[in-house]
């Protein structure tokens, strides 16, 4: 059966991640009783481990997807052996070239296997070097405001070009497919905004609507559903984008009056727009040529869904600005006393007329409806008045009965599940039993729906309360306290583990798809949460990891004439065996050349003290660590600095000992051909921001819990410097250790 053959995948897989968990956390404790080969031995093992049982498992065509998870992990290992040596030489934390150096081989691989995990992987991976070295974490943006939005804008370009590549299917992914269509208008819409950029944020929207037309413009010619959807929220999304620009710009009482106005003409105009829409024929067929039937239906299938589409946006775009310019006009340039009576009152006058009056026209329903319960209920709630809120919950509900419609149900459900909530708030006082409340009841609204046979009414209920039960649990994991934090943690996990399993078994994606997504964000963000040493992560993860593949095993064999005939034939390798195999040998080779640079820099460099003011960050790979700004970090201003202070720009400083104290100090930029002083140094950097040099030493990693204290004691730093100005941290030192 195909349930027991995809329940077995989904076993390897939380096997295997567990596993690689448990590594990443390993490493991450920077356990001092371990030397740099104790260190550096096991990864490598890792890498060509992994890679071996790859190629081991390809020669078994029923092992075509462990192959490829296996090959996978080595990837991944090699992410985390680059990580490894930056931690144990102290260099790049969380640094664009952490992730450039991991990227290069993720984006080959998913070229040369054209599996998922590994075109996820280069996405994601390219995008974190490339915001890492444009925005480091720490210090130092672009200064113009037009060189932000330039970097924006390629990277919005790179975007729309793996967007292009996907839909002529020279990439097959439908995951890069869809995150690159929202991550390149997200970026359009965020360069076009007046608010952030002054100066030409504005001259941007210019650019923002020719990209929005051409977007629909296309979408309508492929007949794509779905990107149709899509653009049509970045578009509600847009207009109130611009809305909320123009109420800052031009905050008076026509403004707002204008927008009242402009709200009743846009739903106006589009009304009969939805209308023609839903009444549009493609053009007749050659009447030497029978019309098919299936085309034409279809065409009258993608008009009424743009029907759909467009209700969607007006709604959401008359709602907004037409609340929004309610509010201002009423609490700001009327005299009303209590301006919350009147919102209250008109957002109850909405809703009970637009739930009655059934045969006004849709667009004109709903906006008010949402308008009514926007203004109505967010006034309540704000005011704290329990017994209003209570009624707008009861007006939900009976919105929900009396009117029909997928998305419209998904809506007054969501927006009865916010109300409860802040209800709930309002009467248990406590946020742990509110949610624990919450959690339990929207649990027994999605089993309850299971059991309902009107497919209008078990759908809405599913699709909005089960989302809603999973992320209000998931809240759960971080507010509990004491026994119950680990408690309802290990609940929530298991939860999370039961609801993937039952998704692949039945066959259900969506539901697949939100546990998955909430496995992944408990994973990453119980990195930083849980009060859990990492080592007591990586053990717990580890010991998980095992028992989920010895189940899973156990599973697969007892099940094996089920299974047998869902096998993979394809291999993974599909004529790549050498190029992969040269692939991996690189990543391993790209290892042992940084190792053996930074032990000859160890062994043959120059031993310098340097000032230095620390801070106590952690890296999501390399654990804790102590970021280090020095006193050269900052030099004087001196003749010819201004023509070097660009962005990026590498630069060498020339350094020598202060004759008291033998701390190394900056004197002077170093030329090109310039013969150094006996007791000069050179040291190279690169400027990352006006009167700002970084040299690569700005990283010192520490075991877990111990940052704080380093930066307390810590005063000074032991560096190596090569003759060619490359540097190495060595050691943090206290003031005592300072001898000359």
């Amino acid at each position: 059966m195909k349930s027991k053959f995809v329940t077995v995948q989904l076993g390897y897989v939380l096997g295997v991640s567990s596993l690689l968990t448990a590594i990443v956390y390993f490493f991450a404790t920077n356990w001092e009783a371990l030397s740099r080969a104790e260190r550096f031995v096991p990864i490598f093992v890792l890498i060509l481990g992994f890679y071996g049982l790859s190629v081991w498992l390809s020669r078994n065509s029923e092992r075509a997807f462990l192959s490829r998870l296996s090959l996978f992990a080595s990837c991944v290992s090699f992410g985390v052996g680059v990580a490894l040596i930056g931690q144990t030489y102290n260099s790049h934390a969380d640094s664009y070239s952490l992730y450039a150096i991991w990227f290069i081989p993720a984006l080959l691989f998913s070229l040369l296997t054209r599996w998922q995990p590994f075109y996820v992987l280069a996405y994601v991976l390219g995008h974190l070097a490339y915001s890492f070295y444009f925005f480091p974490k720490w210090w130092g943006r672009p200064e113009a405001e037009a060189a932000e939005i330039v970097i924006l804008l390629v990277l919005a370009v790179i975007n729309g070009l793996i967007y292009a590549l996907t839909e002529r299917g020279r990439l097959q992914s439908g995951f890069l497919k869809w995150v690159s269509f929202q991550v390149a208008i997200l970026l359009m819409l965020w360069t076009s905004n007046s608010i952030v950029f002054e100066h030409f944020g504005g001259w941007m929207n210019i650019l923002l609507l020719a990209v929005l037309a051409g977007v629909i413009r296309y979408v309508h010619r492929t007949r794509s559903k779905t990107y149709l959807l899509f653009a049509g929220l970045w578009v509600s999304i847009a207009m109130t984008m611009k809305y909320i620009e123009l109420a800052v710009h031009y905050y008076s009482i026509w403004f707002y009056i204008g927008g009242v106005l402009f709200v009743i003409l846009f739903v106006g105009a589009n009304v009969k727009f939805v209308h023609y829409v839903r009444t549009w024929n493609p053009a007749a067929a050659p009447a030497a040529v029978e019309p098919a039937e299936a085309p034409a239906k279809q065409e009258g299938e993608f008009a009424k869904w743009m029907a759909r589409v467009l209700t969607v946006a007006v709604i959401v775009i008359g709602t907004l600005i037409g609340s929004l310019s309610l509010v201002g006009l009423v609490t700001t340039f009327t005299d009303f006393h209590n301006p919350e009576y009147f919102l209250i009152g008109f957002g109850l006058l909405a809703v009970v007329t637009m739930i009655w009056l059934s045969k006004i026209n849709n667009l004109v329903r709903y906006t008010l409806l949402s308008c009514g319960l926007l203004l109505g209920a967010g006034t309540a709630a704000v005011e704290s008045d329990t017994v209003m809120l209570a009624l707008f919950l009861l007006l939900t509900i009976l919105a929900f009965i009396r009117i029909d419609g997928l998305v419209q149900r998904i809506l007054f459900v969501l927006a009865g599940e916010v109300m409860a909530t802040v209800l709930l708030g309002q009467w248990l006082d406590q946020t742990v039993p509110v949610f624990t409340v919450l959690t339990i009841v929207l649990f027994v609204i999605f089993l309850l729906a299971n059991l309902i046979r009107r497919e209008p009414v078990r759908s809405p209920l599913l699709y909005s309360s089960f989302p809603s039960f999973l992320l209000s649990f998931f809240i759960l994991t971080f507010i509990t306290e004491n026994a119950w934090y680990y408690a309802v943690n290990a609940l929530f996990f298991i939860t999370v583990i039961a609801v993937l399993v039952i998704g692949r078994q039945l066959q259900t994606s969506w539901i697949y798809d939100w546990g998955l997504a909430f496995w992944t964000a408990f994973l990453v963000y119980k990195y930083y949460d849980l009060a859990w040493k990492l080592l007591h992560k990586s053990i717990s993860f580890a010991i998980l990891g095992i028992l989920i593949l010895a189940i899973t095993v156990w599973y697969e064999k007892r099940n094996r004439q089920d299974i047998a005939g869902f096998t993979e034939a394809s291999d993974v390798y599909r004529g790549s065996r050498l190029l992969i195999a040269v692939l991996v040998l690189l990543q391993l080779a790209a290892m042992g050349l940084q190792i053996g640079k930074s032990e000859w820099l160890l062994a043959h460099g120059k031993l310098i003290k340097l000032e230095l003011a620390p801070l106590d960050p952690r890296s999501m790979l390399q654990g804790d660590y102590v970021r280090l700004r020095y006193t050269i970090s900052s030099p004087e201003l001196q003749e010819g600095w201004e023509d070097s202070s660009i962005f990026h720009k590498k630069i060498s400083v020339v350094l020598s000992p202060n004759p008291s104290t033998g701390i190394y100090e900056y004197r002077r930029l170093f030329m090109p051909g310039e013969r150094l002083g006996s007791d000069e140094v050179r040291l190279n950097g690169t400027i990352s921001g006006y009167e700002n040099i970084e040299y690569g030493i700005e990283t010192y990693f520490v075991p877990e819990g111990t940052g704080h204290d380093v930066e307390r004691m810590a005063k000074y730093a032991e560096v190596k410097v090569s003759a060619g100005g490359d540097a190495i941290l060595v050691r943090l030192l206290q003031y005592p250790d300072i001898v000359r």
